[in-house]
């Protein structure tokens, strides 16, 4: 079980460092440029990881 929720926690980290590059790069570069697109897709690759998971207590 701790193996799971050390996974879990990195995914959380990534999803939360994912969130913050996209809101920067949106802010840089707009929210239809490329690069923004791009990490909006990654951001939504480890929602669904996450969402996966059936564990639903990230916030924020």
């Amino acid at each position: 079980m701790e193996a799971f929720e050390a996974k879990q926690s990195g995914l959380e980290m990534a999803i939360l460092i994912k969130k913050r590059e996209m809101i920067e790069t949106g802010l840089t570069y707009g929210l239809t440029d490329q690069k923004t697109i791009k990490c909006s897709q990654q951001l939504d690759k480890l929602l669904n990881m996450y969402k996966s998971t059936g564990d639903f207590k990230l916030t924020g």
